[in-house]
């Protein structure tokens, strides 16, 4: 017979336990569970690297403990795919054969790494990804000195360095474009992260396509289209896509990138039926058009969203935005907005910034600030992202005013920010 719930939530991630979290705040009496296919309670994804590299156990990534579950009057089902929705019966089937009946449910399956299975030795053991602790677990049980780091994405970086740190003599990365995360750099931006990496001990080879990978037992050597690079392991870092193959069979729609289509409310296309986190699909702040976004922050914001919806209070969900942002050792890297590449055929002015041991570099357009990249500083981020997210014009003509108190704070710290800027430039 079917276990009864309130909310029944599938996944484990941030989204899923933020949704459950902030429903059961709201509601103190709704019943609450979450399914989750693998074996470990809620932990902390962006620390994956950290744990990698031997700088935080196990124990201190995980964000939830069973008995902490319990204290919110959560229940969890773990280790047990759900392989089957029904949403005329609003059942629930899981792999071991359980089934659960809900009230409301929300779908937050997250997300899957990216990887050539087509691609010649890409089954040899040596082959991994950076998503789960038993990726991690996986990667340090193998016995390996040299690894090739394929794509230049955040968590490659991250996971890069992570291995140069727990002791891998060589870590190159290769990336197939014309430089390191281009999606997020300029040139001049991708040169400066280039330079912490290799001061941190990583090879980069940009402009190189992986061809195939070299070995018959295992893997032996990453072969690019200018070379051979000898290897015992090998880390996809090239993107993610959402997990939506339960949702397609279930007849929730997916968007024109897809992911789940979501209204503001998180609502899919079927009655009680929510999404949030990776799966979905969200509107970008700095665009207003539809993206894959498969970011912490906005999966976490939706999580909330969802929850407090299906615990009976409105939450609309304001859009995501694409933010690149990580750590090359003890230097910050962060880029948002429109790129060079972007912008190619229109007018606008890029201001550069090379004091103080940092790289700042901003793109105007018409007055307004449409991205910025910084390397080694967070000096005048929010200011930045503010105004590329309301596409406001930068008033440099504001510090004279005296009504200027009337003008948010935020404007008043640009309009300082870009002076210094354009002075430095000159």
């Amino acid at each position: 017979m079917a276990q009864k719930l309130d909310l029944l939530i599938i996944g484990n991630g941030v989204a899923g336990n933020n949704a459950a979290l902030t429903a059961r705040r709201i509601n103190p009496d709704m019943s609450i569970m979450i399914l989750g296919k693998e074996s470990h309670t809620e932990y902390a994804a962006p620390a994956l690297p950290d744990y990698l590299s031997g700088e935080l156990t196990k124990e201190k990534i995980l964000v939830n403990t069973f008995e902490s579950y319990a204290k919110h009057g959560i229940q969890v089902h773990l280790n047990d795919e759900v392989v089957e929705i029904d949403p005329a019966e609003k059942l629930v089937i899981t792999a071991s054969g359980a089934e659960f009946e809900y009230g409301k449910l929300i779908v937050a399956t997250g997300s899957f790494p990216i990887q050539l299975r087509r691609m010649k030795g890409t089954n040899l053991p040596g082959n991994f990804v950076l998503k789960t602790i038993d990726d991690v677990d996986a990667m340090v049980a193998y016995p390996g000195k040299q690894a090739v780091i394929v794509g230049s994405g955040a968590i490659g970086l991250e996971g890069g360095l992570a291995l140069k740190e727990r002791g891998y003599e060589k870590v190159t990365v290769v990336e197939a474009l014309d430089w390191i995360s281009m999606k997020s750099f300029d040139k001049e931006t991708a040169d400066e992260v280039v330079k912490s990496l290799n001061e941190n001990g990583l090879e980069v080879y940009s402009g190189e396509a992986v061809m195939g990978v070299e070995g018959t037992d295992k893997v032996r050597a990453v072969r690019t289209s200018k070379r051979i690079i000898p290897c015992d392991l090998i880390l996809w870092g090239i993107g993610v896509r959402p997990r939506v193959d339960l949702a397609q069979k279930t007849g929730i729609a997916l968007g024109e990138l897809g992911g789940i289509q979501v209204d503001d409310f998180m609502r899919t296309n079927l009655p009680d039926i929510y999404a949030c986190g990776d799966c979905t699909e969200s509107t970008d702040r700095l665009s207003g058009k539809k993206a894959l976004n498969l970011f912490w922050e906005p999966a976490a914001r939706g999580g909330m969203v969802a929850g407090a919806n299906c615990a009976g209070v409105e939450k609309e969900f304001n859009g995501s935005i694409a933010l690149f942002l990580t750590y090359i050792g003890e230097t910050s890297v962060v880029a948002f907005g429109k790129t060079e590449k972007d912008l190619e055929g229109t007018s606008y002015q890029v201001l550069e910034d090379r004091s103080h041991g940092w790289y700042r570099r901003v793109l105007l357009q018409d007055g307004k600030v449409m991205g910025a990249q910084l390397v080694n500083t967070f000096d005048g981020v929010n200011e930045l992202l503010d105004q590329v997210q309301k596409e406001a014009p930068v008033d440099l003509e504001l510090l004279q005013r005296e009504d200027s108190g009337k003008y948010a704070a935020m404007q008043l710290s640009l309009a300082s920010y870009i002076k210094q800027l354009r002075k430095q430039a000159k």
